[in-house]
This record gives structure tokens, C-alpha cells and sequence, in this order.
């Protein structure tokens, strides 16, 4: 999925079921967190699912 961070408005690609912190490349914002299952998006970032 694309997710858009909140201070910088960059869009990264993020696994859903991401492992490891996923931090946003232009300010360094925490975007999700791995919780065993689906990764939890950090509070003010918005998602797009991809399309196939």
C-alpha cells in the first residue's frame, strides 16, 4: 500500500504485514509499526490500497 506521511506529504510503499519500522524517506516520520500481524500506520498518515 502507499502511505502518505503527514509532515512532508511524501508517499511510500509500505508491506501491510511490514516486519520492521517503516520511516518516511524525506523527514524521518514513523509511518507503521509491525504489531505480529498487520502493521499499525502511525496517527495522521493516510493510505491507498495498490491496484493489481
Amino acid at each position: 500500500m502507499d502511505v502518505e506521511c503527514p509532515g512532508c506529504c511524501k508517499v511510500t510503499t509500505v508491506f501491510s504485514h511490514a516486519q520492521t519500522v517503516v520511516l518516511c524517506v524525506g523527514c524521518s516520520t514513523v509511518l507503521c509499526q509491525p504489531t505480529g500481524k498487520k502493521a499499525r500506520l502511525a496517527e495522521g498518515c493516510f493510505f491507498r490500497q495498490k491496484q493489481h
